[in-house]
């Protein structure tokens, strides 16, 4: 038989129990979208995670410290070896000094991030009042919790001076050295937990020697792929090398895992459906063993007997695999909508929850094939074996 014919044969008997068909497909469309709706939201967790873990250039950027034994420095002969590499774009150093902040009468001690501009860039730092400073070794960028210890709200801080008072400290004497500042708070970063500001390093610029030792560097390579050479080589140096592409992997392979567990559970519904097609499958065999007896009688083949079932089921999985997939995005859709307004009626920023990438909505329609091939494929086979004399005779 011709392909058109078997298809043909295939659509009439879909036809003929139009409500069975219908629960069926339905059943498998449940199931898809189950799937699809449960992935999809791991899918839209991890791009969140990656958003929240690193910008651009973040992604670009390596961070150098000290090895495990701290015998290998991070002084200037390091970022002028590193600057030699052909495939490294810019090296922002970070120094940690000690502050003592006066502020009208109010006093605190606060850890200095001295670094220069590039470093927020790379970093991926984001204020959450005013800016970062720019060419400016007076201004500075305080932490919440720095402010609330001078009982300063963060909304009102842009413009206050502090009186402060850098610490700094001979990596080789021990000897200490107190060196009054004066600072304006341009921005403020969230962060409760502690007490820092971001301070230009050109402010201390008169203080820093060969013998300056930082706390790390951090590296902005031109092209992410040259990302594992660049790593080797400074680790070869005796350096403790990490990178924002390293987190981002791991968080991949956690969500991997948490989108495998939820597809299992939506793997449990489709199971279910698959029974309900298997059933389906089998009782159309027994409604329609006498016509597959005249079938055989007027010469169709066992194959294309066969095949009749095969097309059927495979239909059936189709349709609610694509069935399955439009609701199951709808669904998405309409659960992030409602997250969204529910986000800007209390001032927050709309975020996408669910993800369904074109790659993963494919795959799901394929597999939904596949699991119509192989619930047909037992029904079929028994079609295709079916004596037709004792078919014919079949009540």
């Amino acid at each position: 038989m011709k392909f058109s014919q078997i298809l043909l044969i295939a659509i009439n008997n879909i036809k003929s129990n139009r409500m069975r068909s219908i629960l069926t497909i339905m059943g498998i469309a449940v199931g898809i979208a189950t799937i699809v709706f449960l992935v999809s939201l791991g899918y839209g967790l991890q791009e969140l995670s990656i958003k929240r873990i690193a910008s651009i250039a973040a992604i670009n950027t390596i961070e150098v410290s000290p090895g495990k034994t701290a015998v290998q420095k991070v002084d200037n002969s390091l970022i002028a070896k590193i600057k030699e590499m052909p495939e490294i774009s810019k090296i922002s150093p970070l120094l940690s000094l000690g502050l003592k902040i006066d502020f009208q009468g109010k006093k605190t001690d606060a850890v200095g991030s001295f670094i220069d501009d590039d470093y927020a860039q790379l970093q991926g730092i984001e204020t959450v009042v005013g800016g970062f400073f720019s060419n400016s070794p007076t201004d500075i960028v305080a932490s919440t919790a720095l402010l609330k210890a001078l009982n300063i709200v963060p909304t009102d801080a842009v413009k206050k001076q502090f009186t402060s008072t850098v610490i700094i400290v001979n990596p080789e004497t021990k000897e200490k050295k107190e060196i009054p500042k004066e600072y304006t708070v341009i921005g403020v970063v969230q962060d409760d937990s502690v007490s820092f500001a971001y301070v230009p390093i050109a402010s201390v610029q008169d203080q820093i020697s060969d013998s300056t030792v930082y706390n790390l560097l951090e590296v902005n390579v031109k092209d992410q792929k040259s990302i594992p050479a660049v790593k080797e080589s400074i680790t070869s140096m005796g350096f403790t090398v990490t990178s924002i592409a390293d987190t981002i992997s791991q968080v991949d392979q956690i969500f991997r895992v948490i989108q495998i567990i939820l597809a299992f559970f939506g793997l449990i519904a489709l199971l279910v459906a698959s029974i309900g097609m298997f059933n389906t499958m089998t009782i159309a065999l027994l409604e329609r063993t006498r016509d597959i007896g005249v079938m055989k009688s007027l010469g169709v083949r066992d194959r294309d007997v066969s095949k009749i079932f095969l097309t059927e089921s495979s239909m059936i999985s189709t349709l609610g695999g694509i069935i399955g997939v439009v609701l199951g995005y709808v669904t998405a859709k309409g659960i992030n909508s409602g997250v969204n307004q529910l986000a800007k009626s209390v001032g927050g920023e709309p975020q996408t929850l669910f993800v369904i990438p074109a790659i993963f909505a494919a795959g799901i329609v394929v597999f939904s094939v596949f699991v119509g091939f192989i619930t047909g494929f037992y029904p079929s086979r028994r079609a295709s074996r079916l004596n037709p004399l004792d078919a014919l005779r079949y009540e």
